[in-house]
């Protein structure tokens, strides 16, 4: 049986920064020297769970986050927006 080829591009961004487009499901990459990057195929459940495994692993990226006023400010937001999430669907079950 043959396996299916897989493939793996690495690429170096200097100050990247990254964004998910709801229009087409997918993760742009942008640096300031205009290289850009478009990863479709990505949707909003698998853009949640990569932002939870970036905030939740074991080696999460607070180890690496330099703690600004900007950053802890941005911080107080996702937090906002998770709880208003949480209180909204919390009666949800998986049946639903």
């Amino acid at each position: 049986m043959l396996s299916q080829p897989s493939v793996t591009y690495t690429y170096y961004m200097k100050d990247a920064s990254v964004f998910w487009a709801e229009c087409d499901d997918s993760i742009n990459l942008h640096d300031y020297e205009d290289n850009t990057i478009c990863i479709n195929g990505v949707d909003a459940t698998s853009m949640f769970m990569a932002c939870r495994n970036a905030l939740c692993s074991k080696r999460s990226v607070f180890a690496e986050l330099k703690t600004k006023d900007h950053t802890i400010d941005s911080a107080k937001e996702m937090i906002a927006a998770l709880q208003k999430y949480v209180d909204k669907n919390d009666t949800i079950t998986e049946d639903n």
